[in-house]
């Protein structure tokens, strides 16, 4: 790992960023919530169907993680760093499916 080149004072009050443009892949999805969220509507589409989407939908804990990943590729692994200052909330507004395109809009 190189040596940071981001720092706090970086990031300024109104910023945007754009980035992303992750496509959510059905297997590294299924796989995901067989090993930590193994809930009906995340593990087939079989399953799901008795779900109340009716559909085969990814954890909101994988999509979480997603956005970790590309926060990282995108400015974290660049930054200095001494911890996360924690999380207000977390939404999931809308379900993600395999194949979707998933993108960040940051702001500041």
């Amino acid at each position: 790992m190189s040596d940071p080149n981001i720092f706090f004072e970086d990031f300024l009050p109104g910023d945007v960023a754009d980035y992303g443009d992750w496509t959510v892949d059905r297997d590294d999805m299924v796989e995901f919530a067989r090993e930590f969220d193994p809930q009906p509507m995340h593990l087939s589409e079989e399953a799901a169907r008795g779900s109340m989407l009716g559909e085969l939908i990814g954890s909101g804990w994988y999509t979480a993680a997603l956005l970790m990943r590309m926060n990282c590729d995108a400015f974290l692994l660049d930054a200095a760093s001494l911890g996360s200052p924690g999380a207000d909330s977390l939404e999931w507004r809308a379900p993600v499916k395999a194949g979707d395109q998933l993108s960040v809009r940051r702001k500041f």
